[in-house]
């Protein structure tokens, strides 16, 4: 069996070397992606398919925090380098990191990511809080909760069972206006990861007040099968 996963992970690799002939946007295209590259790289948009983007992270890097620069999270689907030497593509997915070749890049390298933007199994708002989700292996939950981190009070994680429901990365904030100390939307990704039960716990708090009760509470059960 796990034989068979391990294959089924290279192919999913190699299908991606395909699509790299699509790699530049169409006339038109709208970025969905971005990933932080440090200096002197700046914030590069990305676009669905695959992006060639030649890389500023230090000699020795891992693939997987190359990865986690990216936002949205889950956005990776895979990253690839042709190397010369060896006349073919390796490649990193962060989906099956046992069946990668490419753990580490090193300043200056060329790199194509191929981003694809899953829509979330499920989307839940402040209004699910109680209720029970129940998700399949591989399916995605967002959570949007409204808030305002300009007041100091942020949305986060305090309870999750990281064995059965993974977070994908840190959440992200939208103001609904442009306007300076506008409140928005937190939204959370996770991940279904494996089959059992998990109490998804988010406060709403401001982090250096410790001993403070969170102002606002969002749980949820979820169950994977």
């Amino acid at each position: 069996m796990k034989k068979t996963l391990l294959m089924a992970a290279v192919l999913a690799l190699a299908a991606g070397v395909s699509a790299l002939a699509i790699a530049g946007p169409r006339a038109g295209a709208q970025a969905v992606a971005s990933i932080a590259l440090p200096d002197p790289g700046g914030v590069e948009q990305l676009f669905e398919g695959c992006n060639n983007i030649a890389l500023t992270f230090p000699d020795g890097t891992t693939s997987e925090a190359v990865v986690q620069t990216v936002t949205p999270a889950g956005a990776v689907q895979s990253m690839w380098r042709y190397d010369a030497s060896q006349s073919r593509f390796l490649g990193f997915s962060p989906g099956a990191p046992q069946a990668s070749d490419l753990l580490t890049v090193n300043r200056l390298d060329a790199v194509w990511l191929c981003i694809s933007i899953r829509e979330a199994t499920a989307v839940l708002h402040e209004g699910d809080a109680g209720s029970t989700v129940e998700l399949g292996v591989g399916d995605t939950m967002d959570v949007v909760l409204e808030g305002n981190p300009t007041t100091g009070f942020s949305w986060e994680t305090a309870a999750l069972d990281a064995s059965v429901l993974k977070q994908l990365g840190e959440p992200e904030f939208k103001p609904d206006t442009s306007l300076i100390g506008a409140g928005g939307k937190f939204t959370f990704r996770f991940e279904a990861v494996a089959p059992g039960q998990t109490l998804l716990q988010l406060v709403y708090h401001r982090p250096w007040e410790t001993n403070v009760p969170p102002e606002k509470t969002f749980e949820v059960t979820v169950t994977v099968q």
